[in-house]
């Protein structure tokens, strides 16, 4: 009989289980494989994979940082552009509004008006991309600002020339209003003179009195008959006067006969009257020193055939009509 209570484990042919208690046979579970341990290429390769990863995010960080930039740069570079334009324009505005009377100063705002308009298409053709375009821009700017510098010299000067102009005119309107003051001054003073001549002239003109027309016989004896006269007597006293002119002076007698004819020796005998115009025919004259004082003078003029009628008998003094009368004959 076989002994149940040997405990010996079973042999590795041995398949059947023991039995437990019960009645009941239960398969046990295998014992937990440990492990693999991973090869050396597997984990060589999981390293590139995080490096490749790691390599795409910085390069998408750097590209987006780049391209920011860029905009930005691209930005400023529009923004620097703009702003020349603006200043040229304002430039073209300034020097558009400068005008001067001087040839040689505005030949040269003109070249530099020109310039302006040269550099604005410049500018304006050049694009607002990169930075080689901006140190464009601001070797423009470098031509504005001297430009600006340029445009303060030629204020300058045309504030001095203007000063000048002004002080210029102002002592022009000064010459002309003391030119003008002057002539009125002048004219005033000749007006003046003028008047005091004629005043002068008036008081210093000898004037005559007691006119008196008579025919003489051969007898020389008065007579009212034509056909015993053979001359007439034309007498007149030369008045008083202490400013008139001293010396020799011209008395004329023009007789004009019934018949209308002005009795005359000769054609060429012929006088200036004193307001101008032709010449007259004098009748007789007569020659005389007034020395200021009355002075009775007389003509006599000489013919044999009188008409019958009245004669009109007028006197002049150096030219002047000093008066008439007439002499009526039968």
């Amino acid at each position: 009989m076989e002994n149940r209570n040997n405990t010996s484990p079973p042999s590795p042919g041995e398949n059947a289980p023991a039995a437990p208690a019960g009645g009941r046979i239960t398969t046990p579970l295998p014992p937990p494989r440990p492990p693999e341990k991973k090869s050396s290429a597997t984990k060589t390769y999981q390293l590139i994979c995080v490096l490749l990863a790691l390599a795409l995010i910085g390069l998408g960080a750097f590209i987006a940082m780049e391209m920011k930039n860029y905009a930005e740069e691209k930005e400023f570079i529009v923004q620097e552009k703009e702003r020349v334009i603006a200043d040229l324009e304002q430039l073209k505005v300034d020097y558009g509004e400068l005008r001067i009377g001087h040839d040689s100063l505005n030949a040269q705002l003109d070249s530099e008006r020109k310039k302006i308009n040269t550099l604005m298409d410049r500018v304006k053709k050049t694009e607002a991309t990169n930075l080689k375009q901006l140190k464009s821009l601001r070797q423009y700017e470098t031509e504005v600002r001297n430009m600006k510098s340029l445009l303060k010299s030629y204020v300058h000067q045309i504030d001095s020339l203007s000063l000048v102009n002004k002080r210029l005119r102002d002592e022009n309107v000064k010459a002309r209003t003391e030119a003008s003051q002057s002539k009125r001054q002048a004219e005033q003073f000749a007006q003046e003179t003028s008047a005091l001549k004629s005043l002068v002239d008036k008081g210093s003109e000898i004037k005559v009195r007691d006119i008196t027309v008579v025919a003489l016989t051969n007898k020389d004896k008065t007579t009212a008959r034509a056909r015993q006269a053979e001359q007439i007597k034309i007498c007149l006293t030369l008045i008083e006067n202490s400013i008139a002119k001293k010396g020799s002076r011209m008395v004329y007698v023009r007789i004009k006969s019934p018949d209308g004819s002005l009795l005359s020796e000769s054609v060429t005998n012929l006088f200036s009257p004193a307001g101008g115009g032709a010449k007259l025919i004098y009748s007789a004259t007569r020659e005389v020193d007034y020395a200021g004082d009355d002075l009775d003078v007389c003509v006599f003029y000489r013919d044999k055939d009188f008409l019958s009628g009245a004669f009109d008998v007028e006197v002049f003094l150096d030219g002047v009509f000093v008066g008439a009368t007439q002499l009526i004959l039968k």
